[in-house]
């Protein structure tokens, strides 16, 4: 019984998963050259205290580095990738301008790269 009693409480002691809202995805492919960029611009549509931004990348093998430009700051440049590599971003605020991002890669021509801009609310 006392087992039972402790696992309850364990249970409803954890924090509640967090949410993941889609701020912007797309993809970035290597050209004839060896190189590829992409640039776009998208609103902030999800904002608080509890609220925490992440740029997510996928890439295939054949890029070899990946370039991120984030509202004029570099937020990642890298040869190698780890398999779904997460950084922490900042975005401009909800309601204020959209943010603007660019991101180039190098790489084997045709090779792709897909990227998203998350926002995070809750605690991980």
């Amino acid at each position: 019984m006392l087992g039972a009693c402790v696992a309850i409480l364990v249970t409803a002691t954890q924090a509640a998963p967090a949410a993941e809202d889609l701020q912007h995805e797309g993809t970035v492919a290597v050209g004839p050259d060896g190189n590829g960029w992409v640039a776009a611009r998208f609103p902030t549509t999800v904002g608080g205290d509890n609220v925490t931004y992440y740029f997510d990348v996928s890439a295939e093998k054949g890029i070899k580095a990946l370039g991120v430009t984030l509202n004029g700051e570099v937020v990642l440049r890298t040869a190698t990738l780890s398999p779904g590599e997460r950084t922490q971003v900042i975005l401009n605020l909800v309601g204020t301008s959209d943010n603007e991002i660019m991101v180039s890669a190098e790489g084997t021509r045709g090779a792709v790269a897909r990227f998203a801009v998350v926002a995070v609310s809750g605690s991980e």
